[in-house]
């Protein structure tokens, strides 16, 4: 097992607190994504971005 200082440590997890913050972020417009390309149940009319907005 390799030995890393205090200081390489925290150079490393600067990269992967990046990673996991921006993975978090992308979620929810990638389910908005899917949800639109998916569309509706039948008998349900299309969601629009207003329809969202609304609530």
């Amino acid at each position: 097992m390799v030995k890393l200082s205090r200081e390489a440590k925290q150079r490393l997890q600067q990269p992967f607190k990046g990673g996991q913050f921006a993975s978090l972020w992308n979620l929810i417009p990638l389910m908005i994504c899917l949800g639109f390309r998916r569309g509706a149940d039948p008998g349900m009319s299309k969601p629009t971005l207003f329809s969202l907005l609304r609530g």
